[in-house]
């Protein structure tokens, strides 16, 4: 019974880890922070032996995340139409929520320092500074339309999805967010909802090498100096909520239809850090 709390756990991480990877601005590595799984997932991909040694545990979790992408290749879109504020607001009470999760990670070995605000700056001035010039069309480069197979296009897939698959784990980066600074997010995002496996097969390849390569440097910055990469996390986390902050908020009724969809994404954090703790006991 315990095991299969554990796998549905990871199962649903997976899918809001998916879903939160296709929306601009939202950090899919953010969501593995407020669910706790961060450390885990990076240790789990660092390398071959570790991914035969966790194999369960990365089924259930790609299954959600593709899942998840899926999905929101078909829903999100109608509801980000149709409530972008409120869906927007969801995101940022779930990132708020995992805050203090966060924290308890960080700290769990040394405490808070003078020295730690300054990743906690830099970080958090890098993911606001990253959304001032996007929202400045500072960088606006077209998508490629892909209706067969052509060896660069394919190429410029592969070495765009492994830049974005290693944004995609940093928590507040978002990596669909980079992929269209680079370009290639409306091929993408078109190319999953017709099936275009010309787009979906290299990018896919692209996405398991940026993930595998990006985890593995992650997981030895931890283990060099865990208080200063979780200032810098806590950085992100906290710059990407201006980084979602929806159009259209202020002081009217739709914000404050917002703020109780913000309160639902606080308890749903909760409830997963709780679930966390029974699962880990």
């Amino acid at each position: 019974m315990k095991k299969t709390l554990e796998y549905l756990k990871f199962f649903f991480c997976g899918i809001v880890f998916g879903i939160a990877n296709v929306i601009p601005g939202v950090s899919g590595g953010t969501m593995l922070v407020v669910f706790g799984i961060f450390d885990r997932l990076c240790e789990a991909i660092s390398g071959i032996k570790k991914i035969f040694g966790n194999i369960g545990f990365l089924i259930a979790f790609a299954l959600g995340a593709g899942g998840g992408i899926l999905l929101s290749a078909k829903v999100l879109g109608s509801l980000f139409g149709e409530f972008p504020i409120q869906t927007n607001m969801f995101f940022i009470g779930l990132i708020l929520g995992g805050v203090p999760l966060l924290y308890k990670f960080g700290t769990s070995e040394k405490k808070v320092k003078p020295l730690c605000f300054v990743p906690f700056i830099i970080a958090m001035a890098a993911v606001i500074g990253l959304t001032v010039l996007d929202n400045l069309n500072v960088i606006d480069i077209a998508p490629t339309d892909v209706e067969g197979f052509d060896i660069v296009t394919s190429l410029k897939l592969v070495v765009c999805a492994a830049v974005a698959a290693v944004t995609m784990i940093i928590p507040g980066i978002s990596g669909s967010f980079v992929m269209m600074l680079l370009g290639v997010y409306q091929t993408v995002i078109t190319a999953i909802d017709e099936l275009n496996f010309y787009v979906l097969i290299p990018f896919a390849i692209g996405a398991v090498i940026g993930i595998i390569l990006g985890s593995k440097l992650i997981t030895l910055l931890i283990k060099k100096n865990k208080l200063m990469v979780y200032s810098a996390l806590m950085g992100l986390v906290i710059g990407s909520v201006y980084a979602i902050l929806p159009d259209g908020f202020g002081f009217n009724i739709q914000t404050g239809y917002g703020f109780v969809c913000a309160l639902f994404g606080v308890l749903g954090a909760v409830l997963i850090e709780k679930l966390n703790s029974k699962t880990e006991s």
